[in-house]
């Protein structure tokens, strides 16, 4: 396992991000530059392509015993999950980046025995960059206690399904107030981490490499995200599938009772 000092690592890590943001930004502004399509039917760009080259060639130089996944490399057929590995999302929000939404990050995330021990997610259009490290508590800030009369629900700008409509109904018969916040990427996350939101579910289909990196910065800043059916932790390295089952990610973990119960009485009558 990694010995080096994380918060090393860090530094290292968020300076190797915001190196990425002029190339990204320039691709991104450049009306001439191409979209082209996966065999899955999703979008890549020049940007994916560069910021996966950069990290990459980044994680082996520095850490040559560690494998690396990427989203722009990955073959299930060929996937043996390690104890240890590198995690990355080199563009997270396609869709948002060709839709000049400005909401897509780049993320990077370390995996020890399935669970995300370090994160670094960066947003190039805002320029700004978020890190954590899930076992330093010194990092978690002051768990807000206050009772809060709005419950604040982010959702997904591109992805919004049939099943987020049923439980933003459902809360809404609870009589639940609501105050809903769509964003792009791995934002939504970054948004819990940054108390500016309580909750994201995900009712749809994402991989590892969408959320890992901000599942860290999450867990460091004082919340989780957890898996809709067990209501257990989200892990990492799966043998079977780099997707993600259901989840909700909440913001504060004194009020994870009372989410998971709300979470559970909706899949239980409708899902």
């Amino acid at each position: 396992m990694l010995s080096k000092n994380l918060e090393l690592i860090i530094s290292q890590l968020e300076e190797l991000t915001r190196s990425l943001f002029p190339e990204i930004l320039k691709i991104y502004r450049n009306p001439r530059s191409n979209v082209q399509e996966k065999k899955d039917g999703s979008p890549v760009t020049a940007a994916d392509m560069y910021a996966h080259k950069a990290m990459v060639k980044f994680l082996k130089r520095h850490f040559p015993d560690i494998p690396v996944v990427s989203e722009e490399s990955f073959r299930q057929k060929n996937y043996k999950p390690a104890k240890e590995f590198w995690i990355i999302d080199p563009i997270d929000g396609t869709k948002e980046f060709v839709n000049k939404s400005d909401e897509f990050t780049t993320n990077i995330a370390l995996i020890q025995n399935g669970k995300p021990v370090l994160g670094v997610v960066g947003a190039p259009v805002f320029d700004q960059v978020w890190s954590g490290i899930t076992n330093q508590q010194m990092n978690k800030k002051k768990a807000d206690s206050k009772k809060r009369s709005i419950l604040r629900i982010v959702t997904s700008k591109s992805h919004r399904t049939v099943i987020d409509k049923a439980f933003l109904n459902f809360l809404d018969k609870k009589g639940k107030r609501l105050k809903i916040i769509p964003k792009g990427s791995s934002l939504k996350i970054c948004a819990l981490a940054d108390k500016t939101a309580d909750i994201y579910p995900r009712f749809g289909p994402t991989s590892e490499w969408d959320i890992a990196a901000a599942d860290a910065i999450l867990r460091s800043k004082g919340g989780g995200i957890f898996q809709i059916d067990n209501q257990k932790p989200l892990e990492y390295g799966k043998k079977d599938s780099i997707l993600n089952p259901m989840f909700i990610a909440i913001s504060n973990l004194n009020e994870k009772r009372t989410i998971l119960s709300l979470i559970g009485g909706f899949s239980k009558n409708l899902l």
